[in-house]
């Protein structure tokens, strides 16, 4: 700083001058300060993220959609034995829940494993035994729309997709020389044997379009698609519609004082041109420890002898062939031990039939919850007291109306009541 000279006229103006000298360090900090404000006032206003004005300022190539996040698959169940060969690995090595799956890794379950694996976009894979798939794309766009697709090499899987809210996204199988791009909320199965020269998708909710060279085809719910030899043309046709399941309801409990004693009823309704069923029931969500695998030519069945414990259980239609629909959605249900003492206030006092729908009236303790037929009881007064009118019983013949209260405390009692619909 300089200032003017000391011995000056008093009637003459003084200047005062002031000058900071600053560096070229600090212009460039301030310079790169200004630009990461500017840039994140950009990104608020327009939702871009700051990456794509880097990219635009700095002559980064390509769109913003074109860049893609790195994401990871994940097991959400394991059985059995199940082998995992990263992209830049030379050996195999066991999978378990903390494996994350990345595009160009190979799994591989043996005879008797299967794994569920869940993808980026919500698509979920049950890779059956004997088996090998590779992961060829699982990643998200800059615009968030998703990217999945899974080369079947072998074997079987069964898929479900989910919804995509972002327009763009994707969800492809590959297969053979083939191509299925699957649209949201689409279930189907997969069957490629190379040995037998068997390459298969079967849909059974949701569609699906599968390409293999210049042949397109649109495979809709319960249409089966298949191709044999590289010259053959794709083969569609119309195959069963699995049943649609009724008893035990999902996420029903199903309480006892003597569970191996208790009859459990599985009912679902008929499919036409089935000749029989399969019911399938077990304690494992993979379907891989069988309680009962029975094949049944009416549209119910009574098993008993269950031990305490959580439940799965599907039914196949099978046709006059013998040849199978796909598997219905399947069912999960609790059978749970009460004991003979209770605690527990629960009284029915009166069940009236209105054609096919049934009222129950009773009264437990104030808190409790109370479900009839699984199905929860709306409003139970600060008395005890509740009503409820029961969804139209399906079928006529016997049935049992079931009654669970449940207090706080965790205590469970259960009443039922054999009803006659004509």
């Amino acid at each position: 700083m300089t200032e003017a000279p000391q011995h000056h006229d008093p009637k003459r103006k003084v200047h005062w001058e002031y000058w900071t000298t600053v560096s070229y360090r600090t212009v460039g900090l301030l310079a790169m300060a200004g630009f990461i404000i500017f840039a994140a006032i950009v990104n608020a206003i327009s939702g871009n993220p700051i990456r794509d004005a880097l990219d635009k300022l700095f002559g980064g190539e390509g769109s913003a959609a074109s860049v893609q996040q790195a994401s990871f698959a994940r097991f959400l169940n394991l059985d059995g034995s199940v082998r995992v060969k990263k992209r830049d690995a030379v050996q195999w090595a066991n999978a378990d829940y903390r494996t994350e799956l990345q595009e160009g890794d190979i799994v591989q379950t043996g005879p008797q494993g299967i794994a569920r694996i869940v993808f980026i976009d919500g698509t979920t894979y049950v890779v059956k035994p004997d088996t090998l798939i590779v992961i060829e794309q699982n990643a998200t766009l800059a615009n968030s729309a998703t990217k999945v697709a899974v080369q079947v090499s072998s074997g079987a899987v069964d898929l479900s997709t989910g919804s995509w809210e972002v327009p763009g996204s994707s969800s492809e199988v590959r297969f053979e020389n083939a191509v299925a791009r699957m649209n949201q909320n689409t279930r189907a199965a997969i069957r490629q044997d190379p040995d037998a020269n068997v390459h298969e998708i079967t849909v059974s909710e949701g569609s699906a379009n599968l390409r293999r060279g210049s042949e397109s085809v649109q495979v809709g719910p319960y249409e089966r698609t298949s191709f044999r030899g590289p010259d053959e043309a794709l083969n569609k046709e119309r195959i069963l519609a699995p049943p649609k399941l009724a008893r035990p309801r999902n996420l029903e409990p199903i309480i006892s004082t003597n569970p191996k004693n208790e009859v459990i009823r599985f009912a679902w309704e008929p499919v036409t041109q089935a000749r029989n069923y399969r019911l399938r029931v077990s304690t494992s969500p993979l379907f891989t420890t069988e309680v009962i695998n029975r094949v049944i030519s009416t549209s119910s069945f009574n098993a008993r002898g269950l031990a305490p414990g959580e439940y799965y259980w599907s039914v196949r239609a099978m046709d006059a062939q013998n040849r199978e629909s796909p598997e219905s959605e399947p069912n999960r249900f609790t059978l749970a031990e009460q004991p003979a003492t209770e605690q527990l206030l629960l009284v029915i006092d009166s069940i009236t039939q209105h054609g096919r729908v049934i009222e129950v009236m009773g009264r437990t303790e104030p808190g409790a919850s109370v479900t009839v037929n699984a199905e929860a009881v709306a409003y139970v007064g600060p008395d005890g007291k509740f009503r409820h009118f029961t969804s139209p019983l399906q079928g006529s013949g016997a049935h049992t109306i079931t009654i669970v209260a449940q207090n706080p405390r965790g205590e469970v009692v259960t009443r039922k009541q054999p009803v006659l619909i004509k």
